[in-house]
C-alpha cells in the first residue's frame, strides 16, 4: 500500500468472491437462494434478534468458527451478518481464504436490517 492509500485508507478488494449487500438486497437474496445464513455474533446477541433461518456461529471463537465451516459446502452460498458489519467481514475473509466461493455479507449488519 503506498502512502496515498495509507493516508486515505484506500484498499483494494482482493476478495472477489465476497459480495457486500445492502439490507434490501440481502433480504431478496436469502429469500431466493438456498444456502446458509450465518449469524456471526455471540450467543447472547443472537438471543436478542435473529434473521429467520440463521444459525449462530460466533466468529470471535475463531477455531470453533472454522471447525463448523468445515461442515458447510464451499460452493453453496453463505450469507453472513453481525451487529454492525465488522465481524461479518472478518468471517467473510476467513471463509474466502478457506476456499468458499459464494460469500454474501450484510452491509451494516442486523442493526440496519428490518426484521
Amino acid at each position: 500500500m503506498n502512502l496515498f492509500q495509507r493516508l486515505f485508507r484506500i484498499q483494494r478488494n482482493t476478495n472477489h468472491n465476497i459480495v457486500r449487500l445492502d439490507p434490501d438486497d440481502f433480504k431478496k437474496a436469502i429469500s431466493k437462494n438456498s444456502g446458509k445464513i450465518i449469524d456471526v455474533r455471540t450467543k447472547r446477541e443472537f438471543a436478542t434478534s435473529v434473521i429467520p433461518g440463521a444459525i449462530n456461529q460466533d466468529v470471535m471463537q475463531k477455531n470453533n468458527f472454522l471447525k463448523a465451516s468445515f461442515q458447510w459446502s464451499k460452493s453453496e452460498p453463505v450469507y453472513l451478518y453481525c451487529q454492525s458489519g465488522m465481524r461479518s467481514i472478518k468471517a467473510a475473509r476467513l471463509l474466502s481464504r478457506n476456499g468458499f466461493t459464494k460469500i454474501y455479507e450484510l452491509r451494516g449488519g442486523i442493526s440496519g436490517y428490518d426484521l
